[in-house]
């Protein structure tokens, strides 16, 4: 699995919004209302999960769209679709739910 790297300027600061390459890219497409999981690969530490539109993720369960409070630590994360980086180097699994049909996907890098 390729490394997760920052880019860097002439002066060592790092270069925002560029992402190194992956060989890992997963994606799934969602159904409204329907989790799906994303399995992350083995070696996997860093992941970025990007969509063509607002979406729920959770590392600890089913992710699901809360229809009223959740107190208890479990609610799932919203996701910000032009990207969400997590790290995953204790997650087996991604969970990831939308309200509408929505296009998912999870790219991952090793260290």
């Amino acid at each position: 699995m390729l490394p997760y790297y920052q880019r860097k300027d002439a002066n060592g600061n790092v270069v925002e919004g560029f992402m190194p390459d992956s060989d890992s890219v997963l994606a799934r497409v969602l159904a409204s209302g329907t989790a799906e999981d994303i399995t992350v690969p083995t070696g996997a530490k860093f992941c970025t999960i990007t969509a063509d539109g607002a979406f729920y993720f959770n590392t600890q369960g089913d992710a699901a769209a809360p229809s009223a409070d959740v107190t208890d630590g479990s609610a799932s994360r919203v996701g910000n679709p032009d990207g969400t980086n997590i790290l995953v180097e204790n997650v087996t699994d991604i969970s990831v739910v939308a309200t509408a049909a929505r296009k998912v996907t999870a790219t991952f890098w090793g260290e």
